[in-house]
C-alpha cells in the first residue's frame, strides 16, 4: 500500500461489528502507523472472542494507537 499511495502517512482502521476484530488488532498493535478503532459487544468474558477491553491500547511503539469501545449486549440504534 505504501508503494501505491506514497503520500499517505497515516491509516485508520474502523471496525464496527458485534465481534471484536482481534486478528486485525494483533497485526497492528505494535504499529504507530495505523490507528485501529473497534466498536464491539464486550461483556468481559463470555461473549466470543472475549477481547476488545478498553484497556487494550496497543504496545511498544503502537501504545495508544489501539482504541476499543466496548458496547453492552442489546446496544442498538434507538
Amino acid at each position: 500500500a505504501r508503494q501505491r499511495y506514497p503520500d499517505v502517512q497515516r491509516v485508520m482502521i474502523f471496525d464496527w461489528d458485534v465481534h471484536h476484530g482481534q486478528g486485525t488488532q494483533q497485526i497492528f498493535e505494535q504499529s504507530s502507523d495505523v490507528l485501529f478503532v473497534s466498536f464491539q459487544r464486550h461483556d468481559g468474558h463470555t461473549f466470543y472472542p472475549a477481547t476488545g477491553n478498553a484497556t487494550e491500547v496497543g504496545s511498544g511503539p503502537g501504545k495508544g494507537f489501539t482504541v476499543n469501545v466496548a458496547l453492552p449486549e442489546g446496544f442498538g440504534d434507538a
